[in-house]
Order: C-alpha cells, then sequence, then structure tokens
C-alpha cells in the first residue's frame, strides 16, 4: 500500500532539523513494564515460527513461553475480572449505606415527635450515640445503630410507624443488607490480593521463559545478526550504519500529487522524507516511514517542488540524497 502524508500546507514550514535516535542497545534487558513484557513475548514467538527451522531453535523453549504466556494472560484476566467485582460489591455497599442514613432519618422524624428533638434519656435508650440526636456520621455508628432501632422498636412497639417507615422490620433488613455486603467487600479483598499474587507470580515466570529464549537465541545468532529484529530485539553488537538513497524518483499524478518512490538502502529501517517549493527555504520533514513510496497530496499546481530522503535505523541516518524536482499538475 501506498503511504500518504496530511496537507503539505501545514508542514511545509516545519522545523528541518532531525532528531538523533539513541544508539543501539548492546543487549536486551527483559521489559520491566508488563505490556512491553508481554509484545516481546509475541515477537520471540512470531520469530521462533518463522526462523526455527532455520536457526535449529529448540521447540520446548518456545513452547514453554508460550504456555507461561497463555497462563500470564489468564491471570491478568483474573485481576480484571475481581477488580470489576469490586467496583461492583463497593457501589452496592454505598448504595445500601445511603439507604440506611433513609432509613435513620426517617426513625429520628418518628423519635423526634416523640421525645423532642433535644437529646435526653429517651434518645439514649433508643441507641443513639454522641449524646446526639443526629444520624451518625461514621459508617460503624450508622450500621450499630440501626440494630439498636430494631431492638428498641421490638421491645417498644408503639413507638413504631408504618406511615413513617420506622418499624422493626425495616431497621432489621436495612442492618442484615449492609452488613452482608460490607462483609462481601472485606472478603473480596483476599480473593483480590491472591488474584493479584498470582499475577505477579506469572509474570515473574514469564520474565524467565523469556531470559532463556533469548540466551538460546544468542547462541545461534552472530552478535551483529540483522535477524535479532525478526524477535523484535536488537542485535548485541549494535548494527552497520545505513547507506544513502540512491535518488528519489518523482511522478506528478494530476490534481496537486505526486508519488515519490527510491530503492531501500543498505542497513536502513525507516527513511525521512523531506520536501520543499524549489528554492523557497529549507526542506521540511514531512513523514517518517519504513516503505519506500509514498504519496504527497494537495501541492500547490504549477509550482516546482523539490523531494529528498534521508535512510535512517536505530544507530544513525545518511546523508540526504541528491534532490529531485518535479513540475506539480
Amino acid at each position: 500500500m501506498i503511504a500518504s502524508v496530511p496537507t503539505i500546507a501545514r508542514l511545509v514550514n516545519t522545523d528541518a532539523s532531525i532528531s538523533k535516535n539513541t544508539p543501539a542497545m548492546a543487549t536486551n534487558p527483559t521489559p520491566t513494564n508488563d505490556t512491553e513484557l508481554l509484545l516481546l513475548c509475541g515477537k520471540l514467538l512470531q520469530g521462533c515460527l518463522e526462523l526455527k527451522e532455520d536457526l535449529g531453535i529448540k521447540e520446548t523453549l518456545a513452547t514453554l513461553l508460550q504456555e507461561q504466556l497463555t497462563s500470564t494472560h489468564a491471570a491478568l484476566a483474573e485481576v480484571e475480572k475481581q477488580k470489576a467485582e469490586r467496583s461492583t460489591l463497593r457501589k452496592e455497599l454505598r448504595d445500601w449505606d445511603q439507604e440506611s442514613e433513609r432509613v435513620l432519618s426517617r426513625c429520628r422524624l418518628r423519635l423526634a415527635a416523640l421525645f423532642g428533638n433535644g437529646y435526653n434519656d429517651q434518645w439514649e435508650a433508643a441507641g443513639f450515640p454522641d449524646r446526639s440526636t443526629m444520624v451518625p456520621e461514621v459508617f460503624a455508628k450508622r450500621l450499630a445503630l440501626l440494630a439498636q432501632l430494631a431492638a428498641y422498636f421490638t421491645a417498644r412497639p408503639e413507638h413504631e410507624s408504618q406511615d413513617m417507615r420506622a418499624t422493626t422490620a425495616i431497621c432489621e433488613m436495612t442492618h442484615q443488607s449492609l452488613s452482608g455486603v460490607r462483609a462481601l467487600v472485606d472478603h473480596h479483598k483476599s480473593i483480590l490480593q491472591n488474584a493479584v499474587q498470582k499475577k505477579n507470580e506469572e509474570l515473574k515466570q514469564l520474565r524467565k521463559r523469556l531470559r532463556s529464549l533469548i540466551d538460546e537465541l544468542g547462541l545461534l545468532l552472530a552478535e551483529d545478526d540483522i535477524r535479532w529484529r525478526r524477535f523484535g530485539l536488537n542485535p548485541p553488537a549494535g548494527e552497520p550504519l545505513p547507506e544513502p538513497v540512491g535518488q528519489a524518483v518523482l511522478t506528478a499524478l494530476g490534481q496537486g500529487t505526486v508519488r515519490a518512490q527510491w530503492s531501500p538502502a543498505l542497513h536502513a529501517l525507516r527513511y525521512h522524507v523531506q520536501m520543499r517549493v524549489m528554492g523557497v527555504g529549507d526542506f521540511a520533514t514531512l513523514i517518517t516511514l519504513a516503505d519506500t513510496e509514498i504519496l504527497l497530496p494537495d501541492l500547490p499546481p504549477g509550482e516546482f517542488i523539490e523531494v529528498r530522503v534521508i535512510a535512517a535505523n536505530t544507530l544513525e541516518e545518511a546523508a540526504p540524497c541528491p534532490a529531485s524536482a518535479v513540475l506539480v499538475g
């Protein structure tokens, strides 16, 4: 597929300087980031599938890595499942806690009609804590007050009110539901902790399997063998400098579009495509790509443009190729 770039008017005034890439690492450390680790395992396995016969890779190492990767994915999925369950339980707890506040507020209004708003011995007998007639702000005290009110209304049924929904049955049901969900939330903490511990153990083992396979590749591949990259790895000895691109071939396609093509450069991994209107300003980098062909759209018809290409790899960039020019149709 031919690559394309955004509207040229937005790009021709960009900084023409090209940032340098950092040198290739001499070794391939095991990723500490879990996402990067999983991606590298996938690349390693793909490389083993493609090159196992050419290199004579021990099939058991690839099999062990695949099995461990599958197990690790399952452990990661279990953690996400338990986190979702935790969220569900926490929401249920919040909902029941809000309901408990509504129940306690109705009971408070009922008792205020009987005892008055000021705190007295009757409020204390009903179970309201801290010499206050207000609904407690602390969860544990709200939970305890529900149980105490249920016992109080059982002993003094004449103080219940069906109309105000301040009854023994309602207090008992709310207390049981709230305490039950709270117990589930507390219990689920250990379930999630176990799932996280299992995930960490699987990731640790996955890193060991990955390291073993990389060590095996070190026995099969020369340090400068470019096939390291087929496994998502850097050649330990680095890589040679890229050769320059010969020259880009430009073809005007009409409607302000030009096709640029060039031959692959030795040791190049990507190419910086630069352009300018002939004789106007510096070359500006339009795009960096791995392909050797690109469409340049939205160019000014009737203008000559110049295009040059710079080959690059992770170590260095080659000199720009000679500029090619074409009249935009």
